[in-house]
């Protein structure tokens, strides 16, 4: 009966890992496509000259300290909905792509910002080098981090890094690279406020 009854849980705990999966898995599929139907909108909107366009460049320039002179160029990508409560048309963030390229670290880093319809983080893309800690000595490295939201909410990551773009292996997320993630997601807010400042 005892050896039946842990048959039954494990069978129990498989079908639930295999449910989370594939719920997983349907909520990227659905995330990749919000992502290539913007993609496309954007690139159909910057193309076209009889489309309106929606969206916002920013350049700014900045000295850091230990980077010195800094460049970011930040997109912002938004739509204008008509808000019944206040009776007016209010302008909501759907995407933004920011480079940053600093002179004296000679670094260069990309990020992408996607917000879902209700105006979560749904998508957080990076790349970027640096230099990670490998045993006794830091050795520089490219990076690039994938994560995905559910209504703002963080549940599946990929993390890849190797010696440049064409080497890059999925690994797990380390302690510093947790940082940069968190760091990337503190910014989906502050570029929401930006765009309100600019436009709302």
């Amino acid at each position: 009966m005892k050896k039946f009854i842990l048959v039954f849980i494990i069978a129990i705990l498989n079908l639930t890992c295999l449910a989370q999966s594939d719920s997983e898995k349907a909520k990227i599929a659905e995330i990749r496509r919000m992502y290539n139907n913007e993609m496309e909108w954007i690139n159909t909107m910057l193309g076209d000259e009889a489309i309106p366009d929606d969206y916002i460049t920013a350049k700014v320039m900045h000295n850091l300290a230990g980077t010195g002179q800094a460049e970011e160029t930040i997109e912002f990508f938004f739509n204008d909905d008509f808000d019944e409560d206040l009776g007016e048309y209010v302008s909501s963030l759907d995407f933004v792509r920011k480079t940053s390229v600093y002179t004296i670290a000679e670094r260069k880093s990309y990020e992408e910002f996607l917000y879902d319809d209700a105006g979560f983080p749904a998508f957080y893309y990076t790349s970027f080098t640096t230099y990670l800690n490998e045993g006794e000595h830091y050795v520089e490295k490219c990076v690039e981090i994938r994560a995905y939201y559910d209504k703002g909410v963080q549940f599946h990551v990929i993390c890849k890094v190797g010696d440049d773009k064409s080497s890059l292996k999925e690994v797990p997320l380390t302690e510093e690279l947790e940082n940069q993630l968190f760091f990337g997601f503190l910014q989906f807010g502050k570029l929401k406020d930006a765009l309100n400042g600019m436009l709302n």
